[in-house]
């Protein structure tokens, strides 16, 4: 039993015992809201406003980051880099904390004043990345770093098995037994990538006019046969899944929903080539919370990581500790091999931009 004490002794002169109840009451009321905000302050303070593609902040994400390293990422999707740029540009700086940009998009950004470097020392799970990755000259710019990638791959061909049977060449995107069912990126640096890789330029990202000219012609030679320009992921994959498309040049993503809904979906980089990219945790420009930033850069390196993004989104992990958590299987059928990167056509922003993207409307124009 709880002994009791005569409050009457306690009160200060001039109070009555029923005022000292009220203050007492208030005093309580007033800890548990001071308590209550403390909490508030402390998830927004380990809260991270996130600027990012889908696959990186979708629910799955969010809720992992909340479990391991009790951060609350508040995602906004954007489709494109260059949407990403603009978006900066126009006020997006005053509102995300931290990008995930493709690395042809550091040296400008960086220039721009749009992001932040990270400190080196912040990231020591980037000693578990393939040296091939974590060496990106991309990465850095004026002897900053700017990120270190989490994931690499290729924007290569997904089809239709049952349709197309087994496909290792461009041309199945340009054959003219698919007219109607195949579909391109509407992106420039995509689809004139793959249009220089078909021609056997290798390396798309420094072709001089007269190589623009010949892309040109040959995508020209290409639009009748295509169902569309896809710009959004989302649009290339329900056309796969419906059949209305049976061969596209597009991303990773669409494969495992394609094969969860029951498309004999196959994946490859062609024999010419792919075009071959990589993503890191940058921040933005004049965030508040460079500390968290660099702490959420650190997890995304981390074994932990790694393997749940791969399995998640069969992407391929840059730690080489990561990728020695997955079953062999799955390893071959992600392609995660280093030795595979000599065949990709890492992206680059091109010599002329402003060409490139005038060729690429006249391509879609004509």
């Amino acid at each position: 039993m709880t002994e009791r004490l005569d409050l009457n002794l306690l009160l200060p002169a001039g109070m009555s015992r029923r005022g000292a109840l009220r203050a007492l009451g208030a005093a309580g009321l007033g800890a548990a809201a001071m308590a209550g905000g403390a909490g508030r302050a402390f998830a927004q303070e380990r809260s991270l406003n996130y600027f990012t593609w889908s696959a990186w902040g979708e629910g799955p994400f969010v809720e992992d980051a909340k479990k391991k390293v009790s951060i609350d990422l508040k995602p906004t999707f954007y489709s494109s880099s260059d949407e990403m740029v603009a978006k900066l540009r126009g006020g997006g700086t005053k509102l995300y904390d931290m990008i995930v940009p493709v690395q042809n998009y550091i040296a400008p950004a960086a220039k721009a004043g749009l992001i932040e470097p990270l400190d080196p020392a912040s990231l020591p799970n980037a000693k578990t990345v393939f040296s091939e990755f974590a060496a990106m000259p991309q990465w850095t710019v004026d002897g900053k770093l700017y990120g270190v990638p989490f994931v690499w791959g290729a924007n290569a061909i997904a089809f239709n098995k049952k349709e197309t049977g087994d496909v290792d060449s461009l041309n199945v995107l340009f054959d003219p037994k698919y007219k109607g069912r195949l579909a391109m990126r509407d992106e420039p640096e995509d689809s004139l990538g793959v249009g220089a890789l078909k021609l056997g330029i290798k390396q798309p990202y420094a072709m001089e006019e007269k190589e623009l000219q010949e892309v040109k012609k040959l995508l020209i030679s290409q639009k009748p046969l295509l169902r569309a320009y896809w710009k959004n992921v989302a649009d290339v994959q329900n056309m796969l899944a419906s059949g209305e498309v049976v061969a596209a040049w597009t991303f990773l993503a669409v494969i495992a929903p394609l094969r969860k809904a029951g498309v004999d979906a196959g994946w490859v980089w062609p024999k010419e080539g792919a075009i071959g990219w990589s993503e890191a945790i940058t921040p933005v420009k004049g965030t508040s919370k460079l500390k968290l930033v660099q702490e959420y850069a650190n997890f995304t390196l981390s074994p932990e990581y790694g393997e749940f993004m791969a399995r998640t989104t069969r992407y391929a992990p840059a730690s080489k500790a990561a990728v020695d958590r997955l079953e062999p299987a799955l390893v071959t059928d992600l392609g995660i091999d280093p030795k595979n990167v000599s065949r990709l056509a890492f992206k680059e922003i091109p010599k002329d931009k402003s060409r490139w993207n005038e060729i690429w409307n006249e391509v879609k124009a004509a």
